[in-house]
C-alpha cells in the first residue's frame, strides 16, 4: 500500500485520502483526452490507460474513518469502474483537472454524492446503478435486451458482518446497513443470461466502454464483478481489474467462456456511460 496524506477538511465529509502522485497522473489523463477526436470512445479510452494497474483489494480500507480514498495505482474492480466514471465526467464537463474529477469520484461513491460515513458509500452495485443514474452519470439498458427477470433480497452485508472490519468494529453500522438493503427487498431487476453473450455484435447491442456488472445467483448478493465491455471480432470480452491476474487487463478470454463455467455467475447487466 502506498503512503498517502490525509487531508482534514471542515468535516468529515471533505476528508480525502489521496497522494500528490494521484493528481498529477490524473491531470496527464485528462490533458491527453482533450487532444482526442470528439467522437472517440472516452471510456474505453480511460480505462487502456490503466492497463497494468496492479489488483489490490481493500484500498478504501485505510482509514479508522470514511474518507474519499483517491488511488489511481491500486484498484478492484469497482474502484476501477469508478475511477474511470470518475475521468469521464471531469472530461465531459470540460473540466480537465484533478479537482474535478475528486468532486465526480464522491458523487459515483456516496449516495447522492454525500460522504457521511461508511454506510452512504454505494456497497451494493444495484444501489450504485440507481444512484449514478440519479446523477445523469450512467443509463442501465439491461431491460431493453433479450433479458431474464432476478428479484433481489440483499442482505450480504449485514448477514456477514465478520467480513467488514467497519462492521466489526462497530454494530450500529450494520443496523444502518439494514436500513439501506431494507431498499432492496423484492425489487425486480432486469440481466441478460450468461448463454446470451456468445452472440455476434449484430445481434447483441452492448458497445465497447459500457459497463458490465455480472450478476449472481449467491444468496443476498446482486453483482460480484464489473469491468467494461469490449469487442474482438465477433466476441465480446472484458476489460476488467481481474484478482486472477492480479492487475487491470484486457481480458484475452471472452466473457462467455470467462463466465460459462463459474456456478455462481447468472451473467450480466449493462450500462452506458452517458457522454
Amino acid at each position: 500500500m502506498k503512503r498517502g496524506f490525509l487531508l482534514a477538511g471542515l468535516c468529515l465529509s471533505l476528508s480525502i485520502h489521496a497522494t500528490e502522485p494521484d493528481s498529477l497522473k490524473v491531470d496527464k489523463l485528462l490533458a491527453h483526452a482533450q487532444t482526442l477526436p470528439a467522437d472517440s470512445s472516452r471510456t474505453l479510452h480511460f480505462a487502456k490507460q490503466l492497463l497494468g494497474t496492479p489488483y489490490v483489494a481493500g484500498t478504501l480500507e485505510v482509514n479508522d474513518h470514511e474518507a474519499l480514498v483517491v488511488n489511481v495505482d491500486e484498484v478492484d474492480c469497482t474502484t476501477f469502474v469508478e475511477t474511470i466514471l470518475a475521468l469521464c465526467v471531469a472530461d465531459k464537463k470540460g473540466e480537465p483537472h484533478y479537482n474535478a474529477f475528486k468532486q465526480a469520484l464522491k458523487q459515483i461513491r456516496y449516495r447522492d454524492g454525500v460522504l457521511d460515513g461508511y454506510a452512504s458509500r454505494l456497497h451494493y452495485f444495484s444501489d450504485w446503478i440507481a444512484d449514478n443514474e440519479r446523477m445523469g452519470f450512467v443509463e442501465e439498458y439491461t431491460s431493453e435486451l433479450d433479458a431474464d427477470k432476478q428479484t433481489l433480497q440483499l442482505d450480504f452485508m449485514s448477514t456477514h458482518p465478520e467480513s467488514y472490519r467497519q462492521l466489526k468494529e462497530d454494530s450500529s453500522l450494520v443496523r444502518q446497513l439494514q436500513a439501506v438493503e431494507s431498499h432492496w427487498q423484492g425489487v425486480e431487476v432486469s440481466y441478460l443470461p450468461k448463454h446470451k453473450l456468445n452472440l455476434p455484435p449484430q445481434a447483441l447491442p452492448i458497445k465497447n466502454g459500457d459497463i458490465l456488472a455480472i450478476t449472481t445467483r449467491i444468496k443476498g448478493l446482486d453483482v460480484v464483478h464489473v469491468g467494461f465491455a469490449f469487442w474482438k471480432g465477433e466476441k465480446l470480452h472484458l476489460l476488467h481489474a481481474s484478482s486472477n491476474a492480479m492487475k487491470v487487463i484486457a481480458d484475452p478470454q471472452p466473457l462467455y467462456d470467462y463466465s460459462k463455467n463459474k456456478k455462481a455467475h447468472t451473467g450480466v447487466r449493462a450500462i452506458r456511460v452517458i457522454r
